[in-house]
């Protein structure tokens, strides 16, 4: 007489539903992991955001910026165009270029000469990188900066190599939802 094998019983619908919720919660665990690993190892430094809201124009009133050069907060709906700059242009106008991407390379204001000289050398090393302002800044606390959306990096001089690892980890990088 032949026995009737073991039937299989369906699985059970909790088991499945506990599967699923599981590994969902496991991919965001893993996601929130990368996104702070590369927050905290990523060239320059990470700064606090104060959020991204717009003002209606140049000039209006807000709380302060929390770095100099800053790295997020209030600005106005419109665009700089990209490229080099030997006059001072309102922070409220660069804050949108890096919500959209872009990378403000700074350099201390000073003579003409001097302007000139250190936009072709930030012009060089920001070769091949549309989304990039240069722009001169008074009382800047060192002679250059880069700035990218919520990420700061302080230079005593043009660093090639440095300058270059910061536009490739954060040029291009879109915050509008973030």
């Amino acid at each position: 007489m032949k026995r009737a094998s073991p039937q299989r019983k369906p699985a059970k619908p909790r088991l499945l539903l506990r599967s699923l919720a599981t590994l969902t919660l496991l991919g965001v665990a893993l996601a929130t992991t990368i996104y702070l690993v590369r927050r905290e190892t990523g060239p320059g430094d990470h700064v606090a955001s104060q959020g991204n809201q717009h003002i209606a124009e140049i000039g209006e009133q807000h709380p302060d910026y929390n770095t100099n050069p800053p790295t997020s907060g209030w600005h106005v709906g419109t665009l700089a165009p990209w490229g080099a700059y030997d006059y001072i242009v309102p922070d409220e106008l660069l804050l949108h270029n890096m919500e959209d991407g872009g990378v403000i390379l700074w350099y201390a204001f000073g003579t003409p000469t001097q302007n000139q000289d250190r936009i072709r050398a930030l012009q060089t090393i920001a070769n091949g990188y549309a989304k990039t302002i240069i722009a001169p800044r008074e009382d800047m606390p060192t002679p250059y900066a880069l700035t990218a959306w919520q990420r700061l990096q302080r230079f005593d001089s043009p660093d090639r190599n440095r300058m270059r690892a910061f536009l490739t980890a954060y040029h291009g990088i879109d915050h509008h939802s973030r």
